[in-house]
């Protein structure tokens, strides 16, 4: 990136005014492909403003709501330009699950128009009503309306981002278009972006990341980006493809790392031109860096990173080059903060305590939600309801979400230190770990355990591997080892562990009484 665009970005005010100087500075480039099919920052500028005059025509207009449940793809992106292009909001969610549930989360955000499309929303479809149009439709309408034209502010809802609900009710944080342009602009400047760079995405758009990294990103970026579909059966394709188009910049959760590190086989795939991968989105695990970088040939390329919705994605990141570091119990630094974040800990025990964010890329509150914004938003700073703490020299160590915490000797205990000790067991699919309340005489919650297995293993002799393989990582072994039928563990639709619903069903029962607990085992005391 020149020296001359990087300063016409910084004197830009919204998502589409960007699209704008891609398409006159290199109309021709690659900005999105999609199996055989390309799409150029000309082209994309040029189809999202046919589709803003047929979503004007629709009567959609600035600051209007409009929920998407689009596959992941160029259609999403085309949609979601043409959006920015009309001063609209969208509001993104994963187009799978039940029409019902689906249709209860459209409507908090109270949207002037609902689009589907994809087999997954047939059900969807039919329930709503005149709020609701297949894509498709749109296409038709847009060919024959020409677009608006409209300034619009800084101040301006961009999009709204659902939270992923992992302690709580899921919301939708109002992001700006200065929200937005402050966020991208730390990430180019923390990424070394160039016009040499090429993203390979593999993360949806109804992520956070998927959204920010590499939809909104490749624009900002002047780079091209390459689309996988979102799926665990697809992480194969997502490495092949970053092989094959020599991909310099990836990113996932920690659980996409761990899951291509055993079902990617590395045999002919040179991934040497990766320079940067996030990992984040949920507890980074060293382990899961150093597998996937032993077994692909790729050192020093993972790069941990926190970040949350209400910060509009980055908050964290370790740079290109710094060497990982892992605390003595095992947590892992997310780096140092963005340029324009600033971070500090409201410090409790040990040192640790909730990470307060503040920044030009902190979200403007939930949207209908005024006293959890009010909540949140407290003296200038953003409470991320995270716990951690921050090392001499300003690396940032997450330890996990304040609810989700396990309070063991008077100090927390983050899930990850139980769960990466229980998941080296052959045949566990997935662990977690919460805290029981604790006896009257103690301040000491009991451990629970609560595992997903492989359905060829033995279940009580799992069991009695967890609780062995714990004792030996932490010293103590956990208090109750519960086996889930597979696909039973509380999560959020981004698949992170829902830990506070996990530990409400234990204590009342839920689990048992839905059939999901295969076999249980407490620890005899003394």
């Amino acid at each position: 990136m020149t020296t001359e665009t990087a300063f016409m970005l910084s004197a830009l005010h919204t998502i589409d005014a960007v699209l704008a100087l891609r398409a006159t500075e290199i109309p021709d480039a690659l900005a999105f492909a999609e199996g055989s099919e390309r799409l150029s920052y000309g082209g994309l500028q040029a189809e999202a403003g046919e589709l803003a005059g047929g979503l004007a025509r629709l009567g959609v207009g600035r600051g209007e709501r409009v929920v998407l449940f689009l596959p992941a793809g160029l259609d999403f992106i085309r949609v979601f330009f043409a959006l920015q292009r009309l001063g609209a909001a969208p509001c993104a969610f994963a187009p799978g699950g039940p029409p019902s549930a689906a249709v209860r989360r459209a409507e908090r955000v109270r949207p002037s128009l609902t689009l589907v499309a994809g087999p997954e929303t047939d059900g969807l479809a039919q329930e709503l009503t005149g709020a609701g149009l297949r894509c498709a439709d749109l296409l038709e309408v847009s060919r024959a309306t020409p677009p608006p034209r409209l300034e619009v502010g800084e101040e301006e809802i961009a999009f709204l981002q659902p939270t992923s609900g992992t302690s709580g009710e899921a919301r939708a944080a109002m992001i700006t278009q200065r929200n937005a342009l402050a966020s991208l602009g730390a990430a180019r400047e923390m990424l070394e972006i160039g016009p040499s760079d090429v993203l390979v995405s593999w993360v949806p758009p109804w992520h956070d990341l998927g959204l920010l990294r590499f939809l909104l990103g490749p624009v900002y970026f002047g780079t091209p980006c390459h689309l996988v579909p979102p799926a665990i059966r697809t992480l194969p394709l997502w490495l092949r493809t970053a092989a094959e188009v020599r991909a310099t910049i990836l990113g996932a959760p920690d659980f996409a790392w761990r899951l291509a590190t055993r079902l990617v086989d590395p045999a002919g795939l040179d991934l040497s031109s990766l320079r940067f991968a996030t990992n984040g989105g949920e507890p980074v695990r060293q382990s899961t860096i150093l597998a996937f970088e032993e077994r692909f040939g790729v050192p020093g390329v993972i790069r941990p990173g926190y970040g949350l919705a209400e910060a509009t994605l980055g908050v964290t990141g370790l740079r290109q080059g710094e060497p990982l570091r892992v605390d003595a119990r095992g947590n892992v630094s997310c780096g140092r903060p963005l340029p324009g974040v600033e971070v500090r800990i409201a410090q409790e025990a040990g040192g640790t305590g909730e990470i307060l964010v503040r920044g030009a890329a902190v979200f403007s509150g939930y949207f209908g939600a005024d006293e959890a914004s009010a909540e949140i938003l407290r003296d200038g700073w953003l409470h991320t309801g995270d716990i951690g703490q921050l090392d001499a020299d300003g690396h940032l160590y997450v330890l996990g979400r304040k609810r989700a915490m396990i309070k063991r000797g008077g100090a927390p205990l983050a899930p990850r230190e139980v769960e990466e000790a229980a998941e080296g067991v052959p045949g566990l699919r997935i662990a977690a770990a919460v805290g029981m309340p604790p006896g009257p005489e103690t301040a000491t919650e009991e451990i629970a355990v609560a595992i997903e297995i492989d359905p060829a293993c033995e279940p009580s002799r799992i069991a009695e591997d967890v609780a062995a393989a714990i004792e030996k990582a932490l010293g103590f072994a956990p208090d109750r080892v519960v086996v889930l039928a597979p696909r039973t563990l509380p999560r959020t639709a981004n698949g992170k562990i829902r830990h506070p619903e996990l530990r409400r069903e234990l204590i009342e029962g839920d689990l048992e009484r839905r059939g999901a607990v295969l076999f249980s085992a407490r620890r005899e005391a003394g």
